[in-house]
């Protein structure tokens, strides 16, 4: 339950390391990889001219803007397929398990996270930033990646009667045991798979993130399936985790030594960033123990669920502009202004294709949840709509960490975390008490405004540029959005009404009527504009280059 870099956010999950704000390049599900981004987002497009325009464009050095456009192509294509099969997974465990079963299974697998998350070093960063990282390095990271794996398997194991008897659940103990696997095989990763992502070479994570998924998806259902048990959740991840660090050998063969030789190197790098991981573990992964000691395993169930389906439409588009973009910016490492000026793109884009995909989920929940979980989901959907919205604005900022990270500015990140964690979990722990699930859920959403005011300042420390520059590069998108949001909150019940359709048919026509408002609204913005070269542009000349290549078919 995890992704490279990963995404994130800042609800809940924010991709740790390098990449955005919130979860992750890879989306947090049922059967997906747990733990700290490595490489993310947790948090993928050649795929060449047609989905260049997609990618934040450098467009003073058009061969690293060629390759981060086939690295965004090549993890949006992973992403697509990877999502598409664990929306299966998710959906068909959704149904074949009870909301408690879930909540049991996500306080498990997510204080496994906690714990790898306060402990993260960084092995995917370390790679790609130390661009001459020889044999003592790599070594030096492989040995503490597998000693961290065995002291959290250990930890999560000595918890599990603990945690039984603290949530008054013998289910506890066996979750807690089942997923102590799962870490102390990942922390054995072949540290050289990442040079991969240093070299903007994502084909062979493309592999990976596809076989592992399957894997995955195949064990988790078919459990599920047969035994109808929360069991299906804990081997679908085990079985994902054993394919990926197979396949990290496969693809980049290597045999790593246990070594602390490059000990200084590393920490020095890895020191700031494990704060940053720390902080961010306790901001992200602490919210299901606590619903589910205060609300029940049902609630924070639905929580979890609610969260993780907010996340999904934002994600699968801000993961792959994110994870590209940095090994991107890692080589303008002394050109602050080019570097700049390609975050302010990638903000651009992450306006245009994941803020609205967001706000549109948040406007279709109801008939969303009813439709692809069922009617026992119900709660969920008020979850979604609160916490889509939110998760949408943030998506303007899930390259700010990649940005910060890149510029050698770990330090900025992590007092960003630790002021967010002291002022979000008193807030949200309250909420919580107070007014259970529902105050949960305004706690999150409300704390999310607060972390996109955090990112303003984060971006104005590190960048030196203006804090509302971001906004201003998304303007057209955020002004699409709006007229968007004044569609369905005050027009289309009065010119459209759909309440006595069935929801698969209202779910359809709006979200057909929402995305085509949207379009027609950006691009009458950008022609109002005077059509400036901006992401409408990359977007026609791709529309244009990939028509003309059906053409020839």
């Amino acid at each position: 339950m995890g992704a490279h870099h990963t995404p994130r956010r800042r609800l809940c999950k924010p991709f740790a390391g390098a990449p955005p704000a919130f979860r992750p390049p890879r989306a947090f599900s049922l059967m997906s990889r747990a733990g700290p981004p490595s490489g993310r987002p947790v948090p993928g497009r050649s795929m060449s001219d047609s989905t260049t325009s997609f990618s934040p464009a450098l467009q003073e050095t058009p061969s690293l803007t060629a390759r981060v456009a086939r690295g965004a192509a090549w993890i949006f294509g992973a992403g697509l397929i990877a999502r598409a099969l664990g929306a299966v997974n998710t959906i068909g465990v959704a149904r074949l398990l009870a909301p408690d079963a879930i909540g049991v299974v996500a306080t498990a697998t997510i204080m496994m996270q906690l714990l790898q998350g306060i402990s993260d070093i960084g092995v995917s960063q370390a790679v790609v930033r130390f661009r001459d990282a020889g044999r003592k390095d790599l070594d030096t990271l492989f040995t503490l990646s597998a000693l961290r794996g065995l002291v959290i398997g250990a930890a999560l194991l000595a918890s599990a009667p603990l945690a039984a008897q603290f949530y008054d659940d013998p289910r506890l103990f066996w979750t807690f045991a089942g997923v102590a696997a799962f870490p102390a095989m990942m922390g054995l990763v072949n540290p050289r798979f990442y040079e991969f992502e240093r070299e903007l070479k994502f084909s062979r994570e493309f592999i990976a993130t596809i076989l592992n998924r399957l894997a995955g998806v195949a064990v988790s259902l078919t459990v599920a399936i047969i035994f109808r048990t929360y069991w299906a959740i804990i081997c679908g991840l085990i079985a994902g985790g054993f394919v990926q660090l197979v396949l990290s050998y496969a693809l980049r063969p290597h045999l790593p030594r246990f070594s602390f030789k490059s000990f200084s190197k590393v920490f020095g790098f890895s020191g700031w960033l494990a704060g940053v991981s720390f902080m961010a573990a306790l901001n992200n992964k602490l919210d299901v123990p606590i619903l589910t000691r205060l609300a029940g395993g049902g609630g924070a169930g639905v929580y979890f669920m609610g969260l993780h389906l907010s996340e999904l439409a934002a994600g699968q588009i801000a993961g792959p502009v994110t994870r590209a973009l940095y090994p991107g910016l890692s080589e303008m490492q002394g050109e602050p202004d080019r570097m700049r000026a390609a975050f302010l793109r990638g903000v651009e884009a992450l306006g245009a294709f994941a803020m609205p995909a967001a706000f549109g989920l948040a406007f279709v929940a109801r008939d969303f949840t009813a439709v692809v979980l069922g009617e026992k989901w119900a709660e969920a959907a008020p979850a979604i709509a609160l916490l889509a919205p939110v998760i949408g604005l943030q998506s303007l900022f899930f390259a700010t960490q990649a940005y910060a990270v890149a510029l050698g500015l770990t330090r900025l990140v992590f007092f960003r975390e630790l002021i967010f964690f002291l002022v979000r979990m008193p807030v949200f722990i309250w909420a919580a008490m107070a007014h259970g699930l529902q105050g949960a859920v305004a706690a999150a959403a409300g704390m999310g405004l607060f972390h996109v005011a955090l990112n303003f300042a984060l971006f104005a420390r590190a960048g030196g540029g203006a804090f509302w520059a971001p906004l201003w590069s998304a303007r057209r998108p955020i002004g699409a959005v709006a007229l968007m949001a004044l569609w369905f909150l005050a027009l289309r019940p009065i010119v459209l009404p759909l309440e006595g359709l069935a929801p698969v048919w209202r779910l359809g026509l709006d979200s057909l009527s929402g995305a085509g408002l949207y379009v027609a609204a950006l691009f009458a913005l950008w022609r109002a504009e005077g059509a400036p070269d901006g992401v409408e542009t990359r977007a026609l000349a791709a529309i244009a280059v990939t028509a003309k290549r059906l053409s020839r078919n």
